[in-house]
């Protein structure tokens, strides 16, 4: 879905207008793990789920259709319908649903880098990454500074790496949420990655 908003997403990150800091909206909302959580991941993991107040709920902000299933076998899409039969007017306005369709699209090598910093500026305003960041420094794995945080987290994404026999032609975004075909010997019509349900809606969102 294409939106007049996301043309503002071309400009350089320093010139966007972003949603205001989650730490300023919610007083007194705390980031830290509990020691309980750094010695759960499942507990650290739950924590996320209750910080993560842009979520959308299934009945409000969509319809899935699971079919009835498939055996394990089945290597086909035996579904009669789309996956998601119905989408909120709304969801892919919010602005890290927004930004990261903004990212699907294939701009000019700079355009696609201003938009991997402002996916990444916006995402580290929510309550989620914030407690990731605080967890992961406890664990003693990245910055306790905020700013190089992101950096790190925009150069574990974006950075190219090598796949297949080839150097340097893939990325963990790309591979995890566009999608990539395989490379030569590894199956080339088979789809690797493509963890992403927002692209699973498209259909719905076409239609809508």
């Amino acid at each position: 879905m294409q939106s007049e908003a996301w043309n503002g997403y071309r400009k350089p990150p320093s010139e966007q207008k972003y949603s205001e800091d989650v730490g300023h909206i919610h007083q007194g909302l705390n980031f830290e793990p509990t020691r309980e959580e750094l010695d759960s991941l499942s507990k650290a993991c739950s924590r996320l789920w209750e910080l993560d107040m842009n979520r959308i709920v299934p009945g409000k902000d969509y319809i899935i259709d699971c079919g009835e299933g498939k055996k394990v076998y089945q290597k086909g899409d035996m579904a009669s319908e789309s996956l998601f039969s119905w989408l909120g007017d709304d969801v892919l306005r919010k602005p890290t649903y927004s930004r990261f369709c903004a990212l699907l699209d294939n701009y000019n090598p700079h355009q696609d880098k201003h938009e991997e910093i402002a996916f990444v500026e916006e995402i580290a305003r929510t309550s989620p990454i914030k407690y990731l960041h605080r967890y992961l420094v406890q664990k003693g794995v990245v910055p306790q500074d905020y700013e190089d945080f992101k950096k790190m987290l925009t150069s574990l994404w974006f950075d190219l790496y090598g796949r297949g026999g080839n150097s340097s032609c893939s990325t963990a975004f790309e591979h995890v949420f566009v999608g990539e075909i395989k490379g030569p010997g590894q199956g080339e019509s088979e789809v690797s990655g493509f963890h992403n349900w927002i692209q699973a809606s498209s259909r719905v969102v076409n239609e809508i």
